[in-house]
């Protein structure tokens, strides 16, 4: 009950709490829940469940993106946060869910429980190429049961729906290119590139060749999917990751577990090389880091375009001779003369002063530190 004095105030309920008609009230205008995947299905097919075309920001998601979801969900994995706006008919007691974010994956989830398609199988060897109905009954049950987290925007009209999204968007991050092909690609490359650089995790961190926040912000992701392109194509500038990516979404013919198997064995030499690590060396820098890859990559398997001589480094002996030589560069980037310096030792060091990610640079900088490991 409330009631309102003599002066204007007004008290609340039981309680008996006075406030004065002056001071605002905040109205929350969501309420955070979760549902089961079960709870949408059984909306749907009560008619309850309204996936609202005019609401829809996105561009039909691929049969990979499909797939991708449903990989994510099967192996227990949160997804992004669902909005809805629930219409509450008063005379009826029912309730209208309208979803207004986050149709493509509801979408998804139920033409997957319908047998509307099934998990690739490169995204998952074990329940990949079966429908739904196919699964054992067991996991069935734990994919109904998958809780998805959902923002209720009760009786809300569009106009106010738009306003808390716009207000939503004003303080998210913007993508930046990493993050934007991440979330645009789903093949096998891009998870050949996500397993990798998720495993070399601490490795990054205590090289400190990338920092935990630009782990966040997927700079590791980049890094790896630079230096597999090397490894496949031959060193590339960094502008053509890209490019790669969308070649490779449709057509990735690599041995993944090949590239996977190369990849840790480059790691571990440059591992040898630097037993004490690259923490304290001009190699934990990202653009340096990569020429030693490609250097020490061109050595143990040969790098596409890269027509020039490989280091040994079959023995002890030689490993210790070519990190005598991959030391030096302290003494070509510390020079404070350059006519002190060779051509090629000015160019280096020009080079790294840059950071130039151009093909010809990073071909140029690949060859220095060869020619330092002979």
């Amino acid at each position: 009950m409330t009631a309102v004095s003599q002066r204007g105030y007004v008290r609340h309920g039981l309680s008996g709490q006075i406030t004065s008609p002056k001071k605002r009230v905040l109205m929350k205008n969501f309420d955070s829940r979760t549902y089961s995947i079960n709870d949408f299905v059984e909306w749907d097919k009560q008619n309850t469940l309204i996936l609202n075309a005019s609401f829809q920001r996105r561009a039909i998601w691929s049969d990979d993106a499909k797939s991708y979801l449903m990989d994510t969900i099967i192996r227990g994995k949160p997804i992004p946060k669902v909005f809805i706006r629930q219409k509450i008919n008063a005379s009826t007691k029912t309730s209208i869910r309208d979803v207004v974010d986050g149709q493509q994956r509801l979408r998804t989830i139920l033409a997957y429980v319908q047998d509307g398609f099934t998990i690739a199988k490169k995204h998952n060897e074990v329940f990949g190429g079966k429908y739904f109905s196919e699964l054992d009954e067991v996991v069935q049950t734990d994919i109904l049961a998958f809780e998805v987290a959902v923002d209720l925007l009760i009786n809300l009209p569009d106009s106010e729906i738009l306003d808390i999204f716009n207000r939503l968007n004003s303080y998210a991050f913007v993508l930046n290119e990493q993050e934007r092909i991440n979330s645009n690609h789903f093949g096998q490359f891009k998870i050949l590139a996500d397993e990798i650089s998720r495993k070399h995790y601490d490795y990054w961190l205590n090289q400190k060749i990338i920092s935990n926040n630009k782990i966040l912000r997927m700079d590791d992701v980049n890094l790896v999917a630079d230096l597999l392109i090397s490894l496949i194509e031959g060193i590339k500038a960094k502008r053509q990751i890209k490019t790669y990516y969308t070649t490779y979404e449709k057509k990735f013919n690599a041995d993944s577990a090949e590239l996977s198997a190369q990849f840790d064995a480059i790691i571990s030499m440059i591992g040898r090389l630097f037993p004490e690590g690259l923490a304290n060396h001009y190699y934990r820098r990202a653009n340096i880091f990569y020429s030693l890859f490609t250097a020490v990559a061109h050595s143990l398997y040969g790098i596409k375009g890269l027509n020039t001589k490989k280091a040994k480094l079959n023995t002890s002996t030689e490993i210790q001779r070519a990190r005598a030589g991959l030391d030096r560069i302290a003494e070509v980037i510390e020079a404070e003369d350059i006519k002190t310096l060779t051509d090629s030792q000015r160019d280096f060091k020009k080079d790294i002063r840059l950071a130039t990610t151009d093909q010809t640079v990073r071909e140029r900088r690949a060859k220095f530190l060869l020619s330092l490991m002979a």
